[in-house]
């Protein structure tokens, strides 16, 4: 008998591990369907780019045919290992703007305005230049700056602040309007994973107990009380009991875990055979993502590192990495970002611009490709979108995905937003001195110029900032599933703490935030229960 199940070892469930068997007094499963973090690509940065189509430690989901972008299925990457997917992201440490969490506030949900969520993102948070009145310096989770500016990121700024984008020194200081150097998930060069910072250090715990490639097939109840869980390990069933079971399981997985287990839209269950425990309409709706179109063009051959990550040419630069841990493999995703308005009837900024001194292409499947030719990228993507998508089941099979509907830029804010964004970026390459180094635009191109022929690109080429939040909503709405201490409405002895409950996405990426969620769940879990014990 556990006191604790956590199911899901990603950016959330390894924090809530941590914390929760710093009591001697306390048991805890945490159970993770992926393998350990033991590839070697998950460690070293620029590794990303193998990890984010690996099926071994990727759901490697899609979502259905999306009916704004030519029927297109869009890849969604999710890890699926130790340290979820904090273990193949970009490593980009954002937080967002603090009028998002008062937004969360104001929708009924007590204790989530940006000055009570601010004391967890700093708990967690070593931030290499110092703990401030912002940011912390004495948590878990090393966030750095680069070690490696490259010229072209240091011109795009440049060309920015010229477009009419201050400079700012942090964006994670409060307002973030603004163009600078991103920071990172990185410890001397290694990827610093939840697993990494949360995990490693307190692995010898007698009271933890950690099972990979454990995969959940249904909660177990007694009534309206969830009392353990049936799962698997490596195909062979086994059955758990625990005081609570926590869902971290992801957006996808936690809302699929919950409608296989009973809890969810009853039409929906009956559809698939499944006996209902709860009917709770919200299970699986509020899905919000950032939406991402990708802006390349052909520069000269000093201004990229295309030449220098194809074939052969890398490897200089392997031996580098492995001698000194520095170099072009401690690269993040992005290098430098700007955060801007997409007009006037805005009043903080909705897209973020990221910029790499590099090229890539996606395959419909999500490789990633670097360009021949010597290129640079910069994306944006709108923060704050009004298009909403919902995850349902395919089949009663735990083993079976489910099916993902995105519905992105249904709505017309959306698509305004993203051609504006491409016009930006625009913007910033007329001012030297990128423009200097400019040969063409080759995405969109030329033959893109009014607002109709830029949605069509955007149409046929944009893609996922791989984002997803919001499907286990946090509210006392009828579509919320989850109340302010992440209680399941309607059930006892059950809680989501991930980005499901998320009930608006943040204006920034979202791995920060859900580890803010996994502290403050914790929290939440030992204060209710030092209270009942009181009682």
């Amino acid at each position: 008998m556990y006191d604790y199940v956590i199911v899901g070892a990603g950016s959330a469930g390894c924090v809530l591990a941590n914390r929760l068997s710093k009591d001697p007094n306390t048991r805890v499963l945490l159970l993770e369907a992926g393998p350990k973090d033991s590839n070697p690509w998950i460690h070293i940065p620029a590794g990303m780019m193998k990890v984010f189509v690996h099926p071994k430690v990727n759901w490697g989901y899609s979502t259905e045919p999306e009916p704004e972008l030519a029927n297109r299925k869009i890849y969604w990457p999710r890890g699926k290992t130790l340290g979820g997917s904090s273990a193949i992201n970009g490593m980009g440490y954002m937080r967002g703007h603090p009028g998002d969490y008062d937004g969360w506030r104001q929708m009924g949900n007590a204790g989530w305005s940006w000055d009570s969520v601010l004391p967890y993102f700093k708990k967690s948070e070593r931030n290499e230049r110092g703990g401030s009145e912002t940011r912390g310096g004495e948590g878990e989770m090393v966030v750095s700056d680069t070690t490696f500016r490259h010229p072209a990121s240091e011109a795009f700024i440049e060309s920015a602040v010229k477009a009419g984008i201050a400079p700012i020194e942090d964006f994670n200081g409060g307002s973030h309007e603004g163009v600078s150097f991103l920071q990172y998930t990185i410890r001397d060069g290694r990827r610093e994973s939840t697993a990494a910072a949360f995990i490693k250090p307190i692995r010898a715990r007698a009271n933890l107990t950690i099972e990979v490639e454990a995969q959940a097939d249904r909660i177990l109840f007694e009534g309206k009380r969830a009392v353990g869980l049936a799962y698997r390990v490596s195909g062979q069933p086994r059955e758990v009991k625990a005081r609570e079971i926590i869902l971290a399981a992801g957006v996808i997985n936690s809302p699929q875990l919950l409608m296989l287990s009973g809890v969810g839209p009853a039409e929906h269950l009956h559809e698939h055979g499944i006996d209902v425990v709860h009917d709770l309409p919200g299970v699986g709706e509020n899905l919000q993502d950032h939406f991402y179109v990708h802006h390349r063009c052909k520069v000269d051959r000093a201004f990229s590192i295309n030449q220098y990550i194809n074939g052969w040419r890398i490897a200089p630069h392997v031996l580098r990495y492995a001698v000194s841990r520095t170099g072009l493999l401690t690269l993040g995703a992005s290098q430098a970002c700007a955060f801007v308005r997409s007009g006037f009837h805005v009043d903080r900024p909705d897209l973020q611009m990221n910029f790499r001194p590099y090229s890539m292409v996606f395959s419909p499947s999500g490789k990633m490709m670097s360009e021949p030719h010597p290129g640079v990228t910069t994306s944006v993507c709108h923060l704050r979108p009004h298009s909403r998508g919902r995850v349902r089941l395919k089949s009663a099979d735990p083993r079976m995905a489910p099916a993902i509907f995105a519905n992105y830029i249904t709505a017309e804010e959306d698509r305004n937003a993203m051609i504006s964004g491409l016009r930006w970026i625009r913007n910033i390459f007329a001012q030297k001195p990128i423009a200097d180094h400019v040969i063409e635009e080759t995405a969109p191109g030329v033959n893109f110029q009014s607002d109709e022929e830029i949605l069509a690109f955007i149409r046929d080429n944009a893609q996922s900032m791989y984002h997803p939040v919001g499907t286990c909503k946090m509210g006392p709405d009828a579509l919320a599933v989850v109340d302010e201490r992440l209680r399941v409405h309607g059930i006892q002895g059950l809680r989501v703490i991930d980005a499901a409950i998320m009930p608006n996405i943040p204006s920034g990426n979202t791995n920060a935030p859900a580890i803010m969620i996994g502290e403050k769940g914790a929290d939440l879990i030992i204060e209710d229960n030092r209270a009942s014990r009181a009682a």
